[in-house]
């Protein structure tokens, strides 16, 4: 899952994993808020998927200082609005999540006696993702960060907690909402620019595959009411225009309004199916004489957004449910599937079931029946606006089409889209940004004037605060600035196992940066390299545990350990197979003679390995390579001494009194301690030097950058 990150991905991820492991450490790191930007298709969801994984399994670890505190309470909450975009990130709505009521306008109501419960619920939380945070009104916001107060019981913004909000304001903004969260309100306290960073992600990974496509999306995306669309944009438009009779029926059709979406329902309907079913509601009032509910002879007037009073549906119609029935489950209100079956009651002609067979292979998984995989439905109990009057009917309707705001966060391969009656920003580029390539896409028409964005978004976009994520990514970062002819750079890492962890490295954005990269504990056994260890460029020279040790029998025949050297394959190398006096050591020791002359060697101590022989065939190693008259002389590896800690450190004494320096000074573990080192015999050369992300190890990658000049 993580090797797919590209590189803005995995500064995101790599900075919240940082932050988890320094609160794990007890280091009380600063709470973040990061606003992730990023148009339709750019991986956000994938990136939600990934943080929350790794932050839960770190977070987990937090010293808990109660006895009775359960471990098992999530550290990372997952949450979006709407409960299509919750279930999208296996998450829950805001709602649901922190009890709030339906009605948002001030003042802001506590949780009486539910706050016990939540604040049990809750009490491990140390990250909330707000996903789809576009659809996030201003009010929402602030009663976000008011119940969080009041949960977490501190006056620190939204409860003390780190938020991740993720999004694109350039899609939909909160249904009748004035103006979009991150633009500014006088009138209000602006909880969105006095704390939030944004970073923006920008290579689209949904159309990656139509590359031509995905630039266009971008551009529309941005694109004032007054632009115009480009040559090549207007035309790549014009090649998706279809007449509605050429339009495949069964692909899903978006239109702005739901005048458009009923239109098209009903005549779907008619057109497909001849035995058309009416299905009215039941609605109940009470029975003055009785003082009970009596069902009423017919259904009551109701409003558009209550549930309707007769449903015209057909066995084999699309369907959609408009209403949240089990998040965690996927029966949330947007989701799409195909009506089957029709159940009765025994006695009479009454409809109390509706089988569906849902789109979504994960949607209804625990409420589907054995027999035929289908997910049945009954009636949902809503009190309508006229006062004592409940309504029981069920949650669908019809959807051969929908609106623009109900496919908002939806992927599909194939959609007719028209384009005729948008009235709002934004809502041209949600509905063709749909699809994964052009070939999928069929408009009913197309005028240019109706493609445009909120300009007011555009401004506040602009001034928002940048997150600075360079020291993320720091050799890249470094590498960007240098020429590669003039620097050599060199790597150490301690892969935890090679074969385990290969593909983790190839895919790594900066470890193959290395023209020289080492890798202690790399598990290896026997003489035979797989395949699959082969690096392109690279040529890979290794040393495996059972042939280092000739003194102690029982290191050698431990399982783990070993070294190995990937070199740029253009670099001329010698193997210094045979050290005088090195009978006990992990090691590799390497001759680099073009382009650039060095001696590296590359030294794994295990944990429990004592000093004494330890030092006894270090010291005979560094005499060897001294008296080659080659520098210079660089000895990287996991030397399980950690130059950090207050006690003795024999290793760092010993190099420092040949004359080397040792560059690193960052903690290089998930425990904070560094064990990682480079020591180099002509400190000067070395131009940068640090500490790499990784996740796949405990132990974080160290680098040098060297220069090639000797003079």
């Amino acid at each position: 899952m993580f090797q797919n990150l590209n590189k803005k991905q995995a500064c995101i991820f790599y900075a919240v994993r940082d932050w988890c492991i320094k609160r794990v450490c007890s280091l009380n790191p600063e709470q973040f808020f990061f606003y992730i930007n990023g148009g339709a298709g750019t991986g956000k969801s994938h990136l939600i998927k990934c943080i929350y994984s790794e932050a839960s399994k770190i977070l987990s670890k937090v010293p808990r200082y109660a006895d009775d505190v359960d471990i098992s309470k999530p550290t990372v909450l997952l949450t979006a609005f709407t409960g299509t975009a919750a279930f999208n990130i296996s998450g829950t709505t805001l709602h649901s999540l922190l009890k709030l009521p339906r009605s948002l306008k001030p003042p802001i109501q506590g949780l009486g006696n539910q706050l016990d419960e939540v604040r049990s619920e809750l009490l491990n939380a140390e990250i909330i993702v707000i996903d789809e945070v576009s659809m996030v009104s201003r009010h929402l916001f602030a009663y976000v960060d008011a119940r969080l107060k009041q949960i977490k019981g501190t006056r620190r913004p939204f409860g003390g907690m780190s938020v991740i909000a993720v999004g694109d304001f350039y899609q939909l903004p909160p249904v009748r909402q004035s103006k979009p969260l991150c633009v500014h309100d006088p009138s209000e306290i602006d909880l969105w620019q006095e704390h939030f960073q944004m970073i923006t992600l920008t290579e689209i990974m949904r159309q990656k595959d139509d590359v031509v496509f995905a630039e266009m999306l971008n551009r529309i995306r941005v694109k004032g009411k007054l632009d115009v669309l480009c040559e090549a944009d207007r035309n790549l438009l014009s090649q998706a225009i279809t007449e509605p009779a050429l339009c495949p029926t069964d692909a899903l059709h978006i239109f702005a309004t739901n005048k458009e979406v009923d239109a098209h329902n009903s005549a779907t309907l008619a057109l497909l199916h001849t035995h058309i079913i009416d299905i009215h509601a039941d609605d109940y009032r009470k029975d003055p004489r009785t003082g009970r509910m009596a069902l009423q002879d017919r259904p009551l007037k109701g409003g558009k957004n209550e549930l309707p009073d007769t449903l015209k549906v057909a066995e084999g119609a699309r369907v959609m449910l408009t209403r949240n029935i089990d998040i965690q489950n996927g029966l949330v209100n947007g989701a799409f599937g195909k009506l089957l079956r029709v159940v009765y009651s025994e006695n009479d002609q009454h409809i109390i079931k509706l089988g569906l067979k849902m789109d979504n292979e994960t949607s209804g998984k625990n409420n589907r029946t054995p027999a035929d995989d289908m997910v049945y439905i009954e009636r949902a109990e809503e009190n309508l606006k006229q006062k004592g009057v409940v309504r029981r009917q069920f949650p669908v309707k019809l959807a051969f089409a929908c609106t623009i705001h109900k496919v908002q966060g939806m992927t599909t391969t194939s959609a007719v889209v028209s384009l005729k009656s948008i009235f709002e920003p934004g809502m041209a580029y949600v509905a063709v940004s749909r699809v994964t390539s052009l070939s999928g896409l069929y408009l009913l028409d197309m005028e240019e004037k109706k493609i445009f964005t909120n300009p007011e978004i555009t401004a506040a976009l602009e001034n928002m605060r940048q997150a600075n994520l360079d020291d993320m990514m720091p050799l890249l970062h470094v590498i960007q600035t240098l020429s590669r002819s003039e620097v050599f750079t060199i790597v150490h890492h301690n892969t935890e196992g090679l074969p385990a962890h290969i593909n983790d490295i190839k895919n790594h954005h900066e470890l193959c940066l290395a023209d020289v990269l080492c890798l202690t504990e790399t598990h290896l056994r026997g003489s035979f390299v797989a395949e699959s260890l082969h690096l392109e460029n690279y040529n890979l020279f290794k040393r495996n545990r059972h042939l280092s040790y000739t003194n102690f029998p029982q290191m050698a025949n431990r399982s783990g350990g070993g070294v190995a050297v990937y070199v740029k394959s253009d670099f001329q190398v010698h193997e210094k197979q045979y050290i005088h006096n090195v009978t006990d050591l992990e090691f590799l020791a390497l001759k680099v003679e073009a382009p650039v002359s060095a001696l590296i060697a590359v030294v794994y101590r295990p944990p429990d390995y004592t000093l004494r022989p330890f030092l006894k065939n270090l010291v005979s190693l560094l005499d060897s390579l001294e008296i080659m008259d080659c520098h210079p002389i660089i000895v990287c590896g996991d030397f399980n001494e950690n130059v950090l800690s207050s006690a003795n450190k024999p290793i760092l004494e010993l190099f420092e009194s040949r004359g080397y320096a040792q560059v690193i000074t960052a903690p290089t573990t998930e425990k904070n301690t560094l064990l990682d080192l480079i020591f180099i015999s002509q400190p000067e050369r070395c131009l940068h030097s640090g500490v790499m992300k990784t996740y796949h190890s405990y132990h974080d990658p160290v680098y040098c950058v060297l220069s090639c000049d000797d003079s």
